[in-house]
């Protein structure tokens, strides 16, 4: 499966209305936790589409369908 990164900003943007979106911050710290799919590359933070439209919500049950 191919990994559709999207940058942080522009995914904010996409799926949270006007003034809806947690911080950046929030989001970051989601990303590196690992609960929100994605990566960071250098210092610029991305959200894994693909793995974010397939997540369950249930970190165990994700974790058993992604292998």
């Amino acid at each position: 499966m191919l990994n559709m990164l999207v940058k942080l900003n522009e995914w904010r943007k996409m799926r949270f209305p006007d003034g809806q979106a947690p911080s950046v911050r929030v989001c970051r710290r989601e990303i590196d936790l690992g609960t929100l799919p994605g990566k960071r590359i250098g210092r610029c933070y991305y959200v894994d589409l693909e793995r974010e439209k397939d997540a369950t919500g249930d970190e165990m049950l994700d974790d058993l369908l992604s292998h």
